[in-house]
């Protein structure tokens, strides 16, 4: 996804919690150009088994949903938006989510996209248009890094493919600094910031799950995502959750071959209470 792709991809597992609110994260925006890819990748010793701990706990994990925040800043005019939403996936490449804008007070000012494992369809509620992008069903999400997260990445891919760093620990967080390697990542954010829960005793149930990420795109605009909620492995989530929801009156395109374009951030449907989805503003 070109907004959102990566971030997602940190939502994918969580666990389900009743912990109290966490310590505010001390991190700190970083800014600057991405870095050329390193001629031999030092090993951490001390990254290394965060890596290995954040992949197992994503690969055991059957299905998430999660509620978000989203904090979107314009690097030209200075301006904040904020949304909020949740997040529904499911293995191997299933996936529902809505962001909606909080100063708006019609409905209508939302992002949503539904993946079915084969599409995904982009809802604009703006717009009133539904853009579907076809995933490649011979290669585990090509371009997509939500849905490359989701297959599973291991921590040697993750590893061969952005130069992570381990940027401090605390009592509550593990901070891990993020710059893309490939051309395709590097169209999608310059650099980012993922504050993971660490495995200390106040968040051992919620450890090695996503807490925040900062992120710089390439424009210069950030964006802040907070995720809170979590639960995984929710009983009665099937493929029927992430079917194409049409909207009467909408109008809807297949993406351009050619480039992709761009995908909104948001995903479709607001959940209803239940591990079922409800359906976009008709």
């Amino acid at each position: 996804m070109r907004s959102a792709g990566f971030t997602l991809a940190a939502l994918l597992i969580a666990a389900t919690v009743g912990l109290a609110q966490p310590p505010a994260i001390t991190g700190q925006p970083v800014t600057g150009q991405p870095i050329a890819p390193p001629a031999a990748p030092k090993a951490d010793p001390q990254l290394d088994p965060h890596l290995v701990a954040w992949e197992k706990k994503m690969k055991n994990a059957i299905n998430m949903r999660t509620d978000i925040t989203l904090k979107r800043t314009d690097a030209v005019f200075k301006k904040d938006t904020t949304y909020s939403g949740s997040v529904l996936c499911m293995k191997p490449k299933y996936a529902v989510l809505r962001l909606d804008n909080q100063a708006d007070k019609t409905g209508t000012d939302y992002e949503a996209y539904i993946c079915d494992g084969k599409t995904i369809f982009a809802y604009n509620g703006v717009q009133k248009t539904i853009t579907k992008i076809k995933l490649p069903q011979n290669q585990a999400g090509v371009d997509h890094l939500m849905l490359d997260f989701l297959s599973g990445m291991s921590a040697k891919d993750v590893k061969e493919r952005f130069d992570i760093n381990l940027f401090k620990t605390d009592e509550h967080y593990i901070y891990l600094d993020i710059k893309p390697l490939r051309p395709n990542d590097q169209r999608e954010f310059q650099h980012l910031r993922l504050a993971l829960y660490g495995p200390g005793p106040a968040t051992a149930k919620v450890a090695y799950l996503p807490a925040q990420v900062y992120m710089l795109k390439p424009g210069g605009d950030t964006e802040v995502w907070k995720f809170t909620n979590p639960r995984v492995d929710i009983e009665g989530v099937v493929e029927g959750n992430f079917q194409f929801v049409p909207i009467k009156g909408w109008d809807v395109k297949d993406a351009p071959q050619a480039g992709g374009g761009p995908v909104p951030a948001g995903g479709a449907v607001r959940p209803n209470g239940g591990p079922g989805i409800g359906l976009p503003n008709k």
